[in-house]
């Protein structure tokens, strides 16, 4: 076998057999852009498009509301990548980049349903609530999913605005939230 003195070529191979989901989850933001410009022709910017878009009755709140739900290999997959972020939101430590929640982590414990307002919302629920959907053994979220999707919206979009601002460090914890935004994403948006 042969080597170099810094790292076995293995090391080089495996490096390169990485995927890099930033450019993939820029991608899909900008085809979300894309599809909410043409959907929402009447708004002339991003946030009157993601409000509107948050509000739901459109194709991705109901493929969202689809797959949180579903018993088939799909649903348990989306389930699987949705608390995977949550657990990699809550390592990665990123803030919110309004005054008013500086202090505050981006999660689905604390997230802005409505922008305007000053209040974040927990899309969070204990084992022992009623009106709840089991994500995996350890998380439960509201059973109302379009409340969790505006909020998973939220958080798609507070996360996009630190990547694209150059907010947001290329590290491992950083990097493992774009890649189950990115899965999650591209999940909901695999119709449209």
């Amino acid at each position: 076998m042969s080597t170099s003195e810094e790292n076995p070529l293995w090391v080089d191979w495996k490096k390169r057999a990485e995927i890099d989901y930033i450019p993939l989850f820029i991608s899909l933001w900008l085809a979300l852009n894309a599809w909410m410009r043409d959907g929402y022709p009447e708004e002339h910017d991003d946030r009157g498009r993601l409000n509107i878009l948050k509000m739901g009755g459109n194709p991705l709140s109901d493929r969202f509301a689809e797959l949180i739900n579903a018993n088939d290999s799909s649903g348990s997959r989306f389930r699987g990548s949705f608390g995977a972020l949550h657990r990699a939101l809550q390592n990665a430590n990123i803030r919110y980049d309004k005054e008013q929640w500086k202090d505050e982590i981006i999660s689905f414990e604390s997230c802005p349903i409505d922008w305007a307002q000053p209040e974040l919302d927990s899309v969070l629920k204990e084992g022992n609530q009623r009106d709840k959907i089991q994500i995996d053994e350890n998380l439960w979220i509201d059973n109302n999913s379009q409340f969790v999707f505006a909020a998973y919206v939220e958080i798609v979009y507070q996360i996009r605005c630190a990547l694209f601002h150059g907010q947001l460090a290329p590290n491992t914890d950083n990097e493992r939230v774009i890649r189950h935004l990115y899965i999650t994403f591209s999940m909901i948006m695999e119709h449209v």
